[in-house]
């Protein structure tokens, strides 16, 4: 405790002390009205002495109590409100060296899986579940904490700016899915956005909850490295246009825009999402230096649209829908972006539509609950379908529902559970199942 600390009770009880004995020599001193009107004018004087000291004493006390107390996250996110954390506010805030303000958020998490058939590892790979006759991954049940993540939020002080950034980090990288993972890592001022984050293609604050970390079937999750300018015609009414790192042999970035539209009252939202991209195939030669593909490009592109409407307090449905043309990076599980004729080397573009749509329910102020579709059909009639008949890797049609449970019995924690369904089928009619339970356990801080 420091000396001045130490001190302040013993002024105030000085100041106490004085008044008491000003009174006693008051009172004997004179009893004449004048002299008690003397006495009462200096109680007076004293008193508003101590009324401004005693508050500034209370204040500097209770200060570190204050900024030890910021607030704690609650999540998605979409966490989203379920999956992402980062816009709450933080238990952990302190400055930087440079002076910005600093926001420490995240949550611990452990997951469960036990697997009656699906794909290789404990979450959603409906695309390559094992197909009928080949059910490797069946009646097997995984483990892990590697979805645990830590992230950071940056406001710098500047005038006449708005400056800030991201860092977030999971547990999900490398080969083995248990090596430190950069998910979002950017920098902002006012309207700019420069470096990795979320895709402004896809639209995950439309997404249905959902246990599985991989996320479900019709959306995207993907982070990519990019430039981002948004804005907004009114206060409901926004937008963002990007340039973004689309497939690792094109030659320029993707664009993509958003046109994004918020209800009043907090009753829900809804985009329209435009991307253009390229679908590139390198020179390719196999062992006996025959070639394979040619040095060709064309032109790939998608649209998206979906909304989220909250219909009561305790009942909300979302719905999403896109369809892509060669590109297999934006929205999960998808096929090959696209194939090469062997003939004259032509490139034979991916086309497919995907949907995903369900509705959360608020059972009680602890207890919600979560029934969802998602699909991805692809167009079984070009040539790419042609060419992948013979390809078991390549899916003519996904589909997967689930149902969830998530109970949080104190604000920080959320317990849950899930039960997955899904399907896929091959160009060649060949058809796989994915029939699994999860459970998941997070504390959010």
């Amino acid at each position: 405790m420091s000396l001045s600390l130490i001190r302040k009770p013993f002024i105030v009880q000085g100041l106490a002390f004085t008044i008491a004995v000003l009174m006693m020599n008051n009172v004997q001193a004179a009893n004449e009205q004048e002299q008690i009107q003397q006495l009462r004018d200096e109680v007076k004087e004293l008193r508003a002495l101590l009324e401004q000291y005693v508050p500034q004493s209370k204040q500097k006390n209770e200060m570190p109590q204050q900024a030890t107390q910021t607030s704690v996250v609650a999540q998605n996110q979409n966490m989203p409100k379920h999956t992402e954390a980062s816009s709450q506010p933080s238990a952990l805030s302190f400055n930087s060296a440079s002076g910005a303000q600093v926001q420490l958020y995240g949550f611990l998490r452990g997951d469960a899986s036990y697997q009656a058939k699906g794909g290789d590892g404990i979450f959603n790979r409906i695309n390559k579940v094992d197909l009928e006759g080949n059910e490797k991954n069946s009646d097997r049940f995984y483990s892990t904490a590697t979805v645990t993540r830590l992230g950071l939020d940056f406001k710098a002080p500047v005038q006449g700016a708005d400056v800030g950034g991201k860092l977030e980090v999971d547990f999900r990288g490398g080969s083995s899915n248990d090596t430190i993972r950069i998910r979002h890592a950017y920098l902002s001022f006012n309207d700019w956005l420069f470096g990795q984050t979320t895709s402004t293609f896809l639209a995950t604050d439309l997404q249905p909850e959902m246990i599985d970390f991989n996320s479900p079937l019709g959306v995207g999750t993907y982070r990519t490295p990019m430039v981002r300018y948004s804005g907004k015609f009114n206060p409901e009414l926004s937008y963002s246009v990007a340039l973004e790192k689309g497939n690792d042999d094109n030659r320029v970035p993707a664009l993509t825009s958003k046109l994004k539209y918020d209800f009043d009252d907090g009753k829900g939202t809804t985009s329209a999402r435009v991307l253009v991209t390229e679908a590139r195939s390198k020179a390719n030669y196999d062992q006996n230096n025959k070639q394979l593909s040619a040095d060709d490009a064309d032109l790939g592109w998608g649209i998206a649209v979906g909304t989220k409407y909250k219909f009561t307090d305790s009942l909300q449905a979302m719905i999403d829908y896109s369809h892509v043309k060669g590109d297999s990076k934006f929205l999960l599980y998808t096929n090959n972006a696209f194939n090469v004729n062997p003939n004259n080397f032509d490139l034979n573009l991916n086309e497919f539509d995907a949907l995903t749509f369900g509705t959360s329910y608020q059972i009680t102020s602890k207890l919600r609950s979560t029934l969802a579709y998602g699909a991805m059909f692809a167009n079984d009639a070009n040539q790419f379908a042609q060419q992948a008949s013979v390809d078991t890797t390549q899916n003519k049609t996904l589909q997967q529902g689930w149902w969830n449970m998530m109970y949080s019995p104190v604000p920080p924690v959320t317990l849950g559970v899930e039960y997955i369904y899904g399907e896929r089928k091959t160009f060649s009619g060949q058809k796989g199942k994915d029939n699994r339970v999860g459970a998941m356990a997070r504390y959010n801080f």
